[in-house]
């Protein structure tokens, strides 16, 4: 029986690198309006009640119709404002932006729970290096017990 490579597993020690762009290629216009897609896809309310609770949170007028111009690759000259996809997020409860930017520039990020066990763990490692240093120092005191 053959192995088959599990590919949708990441590797948890798989050190993330920034994507290089080569030449041409570092526009993203089409991609920002397909994640706008899945962002709205996959949000807990319509694109009515998105596009109100964003010109409710910024005080702006924020569109229905400038929502599906947002999410539409072919027009990607008409891409969501930058200053508008934090916003986005917040309402859609989704991290799909944030995410892909940390991905691009070689980083992971963790939300909730998830970071607090990485502080935790990288705060457990740095008091195993003083515990270590500290045996060291007793040893060297001769006060090795």
């Amino acid at each position: 029986m053959r192995r088959v490579k599990d590919t949708q597993t990441l590797d948890i020690f798989e050190v993330p690198e920034p994507v290089v762009p080569m030449p041409g290629s570092g526009n993203y216009a089409a991609q920002v309006s397909e994640l706008v897609g899945i962002v709205m896809k996959d949000c807990p309310v319509d694109r009515y009640e998105v596009a109100a609770q964003m010109s409710r949170l910024s005080g702006d007028d924020v569109s229905k119709h400038m929502l599906d111009a947002w999410s539409s690759p072919a027009r990607s000259d008409h891409n969501i404002p930058f200053y508008r996809i934090p916003l986005l997020e917040e309402v859609c409860q989704s991290h799909v932006f944030t995410d892909w930017i940390v991905h691009l520039r070689g980083g992971r990020v963790a939300y909730g729970r998830e970071a607090l066990a990485a502080e935790y763990g990288k705060l457990a490692r740095v008091q195993e290096r003083v515990n270590a240093d500290l045996r060291k120092l007793k040893k060297l005191m001769g006060e090795d017990q």
